[in-house]
């Protein structure tokens, strides 16, 4: 087989030294790798945070049709690579993957922590053919600026997806495109037998009762725990995370506001429940007003960190790390489902222990049918070798359930096993559970895994709820390509005065907000505002 070898910069590292930012425009130009090598990472068995200092060679093959050897495709996925499996796994995939298809798939794994930047490089870099993006990396600015390969052209190639995507309703796929172009396959929430359990507090049941602290079903009591929890665990700030705003913001706001997007992706903007049409600044609602005066105070008594700007964008696992130890009884900015692994581990090493939860919204705030329109997307690289089959490939990974519990689960055996013909984890060693491919999970391929937790587990039941309409602003996606020095400005004005004012790092709170909406009206947020709302009336329009 005849070989080009080409020699480049490796696009990684510059990448790190110079900032997403400024790699980005250049580096979409870039393509994915072969990799023909059969193990993970980049060719030679690399990884890409460890491929040479300055240079480094890429092998660019023949398409598979011409050389007949299976093209390796690159991905990567968020979480921590399991311990032990993996051997097994590629073994198990090729076996599926070179049959049905004449690729193989690698996985790269990025842990979670700071992960937008992460998914930015990663897409930035060229080299991976898969991607994975939603609410928690640049998906929607990334895709304006042609990082993905639009797929609405080749989903004649992909009968049994298009299918399998339309149980639900046959504009399902177009809802999630964007300016017309379809750059992503997205999660798929089953549309019945639905679980409202989302964002919340969770806590130690058992410490409440011992400490003879009220229920905890509220933004006062909760904060009654919050200020005990500080005194009794000293050597742990209560509040690691610098998201911690949107918990007071999503109590107080709780069926009043739905968001547009998610609070990540606009966290200037909000729309009334009773008037889901117009655009709202979020930034002068009365709620939020009184969630900074909730954060000036917590960062003052010591609740939130004194360090709290110096922390990553997710501190989700360090946090899980200081429960599971004893060092800590509080998590403030998870969802409930990425904490079923840390309460079975708990499980398993203190029984006695009862992890309370207290959800943000449910109650209060309407639960709609799921939507896949702000779903978690796997996309193509748009110079990929084999888009076909890359697309194909996620094809089988939503329909052919051996595929699905491979990717979803991993290995029998060494990443999860069965009882009664049923999923668990109970028995597999913490550090061997293999992170789902993510943006993977499918309501339709699924089988509902019960926490390890007796107790864990009633509370998720006593939110489960089947909702019966989907939300007003399903399928509204703000294109934001028209706005592009304008979000550029706002992100600046975010980090540079937004971020601290949030996490109650003032001095003067009053006088700090309105710098704020100084600073922002001076970034162009009536534009932002005016241009969202032109286009939420188009949406409305269309709708009806």
């Amino acid at each position: 087989m005849k070989r080009r070898m080409i020699t480049v910069k490796n696009v990684w590292k510059k990448a790190v030294a110079l900032g997403t930012a400024a790699v980005l425009a250049a580096s979409l130009a870039g393509c994915g790798t072969a990799d023909t090598s059969g193990g993970a990472g980049t060719a030679g068995g690399e990884s890409a945070a460890d491929a040479g200092s300055t240079e480094q060679t890429v092998q660019q093959e023949q398409p598979a049709e011409e050389s007949g050897e299976a093209v390796t495709l690159k991905a990567f996925t968020m979480g921590n690579e399991p311990a032990s499996g993996m051997d097994t796994f590629y073994e198990q995939l090729d076996a599926l993957t070179v049959k049905d298809l004449g690729i193989k798939v690698r996985f790269d794994f990025i842990p979670w922590g700071d992960e937008k930047n992460k998914i930015n490089l990663n897409i930035a870099s060229g080299e991976y053919d898969l991607y994975v993006g939603g609410n928690f990396s640049d998906y929607k600015v990334m895709a304006t600026k042609n990082a993905f390969l639009d797929l609405k052209p080749l989903l004649s190639e992909v009968p049994d997806l298009v299918a399998h995507y339309s149980v639900v309703s046959d504009k399902t796929l177009e809802s999630c495109e964007i300016g017309g172009k379809l750059y992503g396959i997205p999660q798929f929430g089953k549309a019945t037998d639905s679980v409202a359990a989302n964002e919340g507090f969770m806590y130690r049941e058992d410490l409440r009762k011992s400490w003879g602290l009220p229920e905890i079903n509220s933004l006062e009591t909760m904060e009654q725990y919050m200020y005990k929890a500080k005194d009794e665990y000293p050597e742990s700030s209560v509040v690691m995370d610098s998201r911690i705003w949107s918990c007071v913001w999503n109590i107080l706001a709780a069926g009043k506001y739905l968001e547009l997007d998610s609070y990540m992706n606009t966290p200037y903007t909000v729309v009334s429940i009773d008037d889901p049409y117009t655009v709202l600044d979020r930034t002068q609602t009365p709620e939020y007003k009184t969630m900074l005066e909730y954060m000036e105070k917590w960062y003052k008594d010591g609740i939130i960190d004194h360090d709290i700007l110096a922390s990553s964008a997710n501190e989700g696992n360090k946090i899980s790390e200081l429960v599971k130890a004893d060092k800590k009884v509080t998590t403030t900015n998870s969802p409930a489902w990425s904490l079923t692994a840390t309460v079975n581990e708990i499980s398993k090493t203190n029984p006695e222990w009862e992890m309370g939860w207290y959800d943000y919204g449910f109650g209060k705030a309407p639960v709609y049918l799921p939507s896949v329109s702000n779903s978690t997307c796997i996309s193509i690289n748009p110079k990929c070798k084999e888009p076909v089959k890359a697309l194909q490939f996620i094809e089988k990974a939503h329909t052919d359930q051996d595929y699905y519990d491979l990717l979803r689960w991993g290995v029998e055996g060494e990443n999860y096993s069965r009882e009664e013909g049923k999923i668990t984890t109970a028995g597999i060693d913490a550090a061997n559970i293999k992170p789902s491919w993510t943006g993977l999970v499918d309501g339709y391929m699924e089988e509902e895994v019960p926490s390890q937790n007796a107790y864990w587990q009633e509370q998720m039941d006593a939110t489960r709820v089947t909702p019966e309409e989907f939300s007003p602003l399903d399928g509204f996606i703000f294109d934001a390509s028209s706005l592009s020095s304008e979000t550029a400005a706002l992100e600046s004005v975010k980090a540079q005065y937004m971020t601290p004012l949030l996490c109650g790092v003032t001095q003067d709170r009053n006088g700090d907000y309105e710098n704020v909406l100084a600073q922002l009206d001076k970034a162009g947020i009536q534009k932002y505002i005016e241009e969202m709302q032109r286009q939420l009336t188009t949406f409305k329009e269309k709708k009806s």
